[in-house]
């Protein structure tokens, strides 16, 4: 596995991100995405997924939304919209990359962002969502994500707007609402994984996204995993389940130019 750590222009910053690449020798490979949520993990912590996956030839790539620990600036909703569109922009230019697979991973408020964006960008080509934020609204009305983002920019997690922090975010769900965008996905597959003893996203909210979504899609609920999967047992079954998940989906990817390679040389 190579290891390849990067700064992707952002305007007049940057986002720092890290690659972790196949070493078998092929060109382009193709990558698995995370988009992280509220809680962003050290690039060391994504390391036992990366190995799962780069064993199998998929790359994976990690990075921190504007305002968190290596991406300088403000987060909020907007900014991170902007972010990901620039991550999959410089994805889909890298010489390791085969911009025709592309995945997103996507966690908790990360989730809601990687919907609203993937109905909208055709870059993407699955879509694997874990304790999904299922409705911006309700972000804004649930205590307990404020309390957690505040608690995070007091312990210099992150870094929030001085100002208006509440009014930025009602300004920037406008237009983007996970329960409508994820029906623009579909015929991309969503896999949507929950948490049995998650306590922070209510089950029924995620439930509910999952029936908005249009097929192909599969929902699978890991009983022993919470919010942020500190249980080992449950972390390896989520793992595998993406390495499935993916696997499976890029596989078809090559099917299909296979297929149409085939007919276009039978004509």
């Amino acid at each position: 596995m190579i290891v390849e750590d990067v700064k992707i222009p952002y305007y007049q910053s940057y986002l720092g991100g890290r690659f972790f690449i196949p070493s078998n020798g092929k060109t382009r490979y193709p990558v698995v995405c995370k988009v992280h949520g509220l809680i962003s993990n050290s690039f060391v912590a994504e390391e036992k997924l990366a190995s799962l996956l780069t064993r199998s030839n998929i790359g994976y790539f990690v990075f921190h939304f504007t305002g968190y620990h290596g991406s300088p600036g403000e987060t909020s909703i907007h900014s991170e919209l902007l972010n990901l569109d620039s991550v999959i922009t410089f994805l889909t230019n890298h010489p390791r990359v085969d911009p025709l697979n592309i995945g997103l991973y996507a966690v908790s408020l990360g989730a809601a962002v990687a919907i609203c964006h993937t109905a909208r960008d055709s870059r993407v080509m699955a879509l694997a969502l874990q304790t999904p934020l299922f409705d911006f609204s309700f972000m804004v009305n649930y205590p307990e994500f404020s309390n957690l983002w505040q608690g995070l920019a007091l312990a210099g997690e992150i870094v929030l707007p001085k100002e208006g922090v509440k009014e930025k975010l009602l300004e920037d769900i406008q237009g983007n609402n996970p329960l409508e965008d994820i029906k623009l996905i579909a015929p991309r597959e969503i896999l949507i994984i929950a948490g049995g003893k998650d306590t922070f996203i209510p089950f029924a909210g995620i439930q509910k996204l999952f029936q908005k979504a249009k097929e192909p899609k599969k929902l699978v609920v890991i009983p022993a995993a919470d919010h942020n999967t500190n249980d080992k047992k449950a972390l390896d079954e989520v793992n595998n389940l993406l390495l499935d998940f993916f696997l499976k989906q890029f596989q078809n990817t090559t099917n299909k130019m296979f297929s149409n390679y085939k007919n276009k040389i039978e004509a």
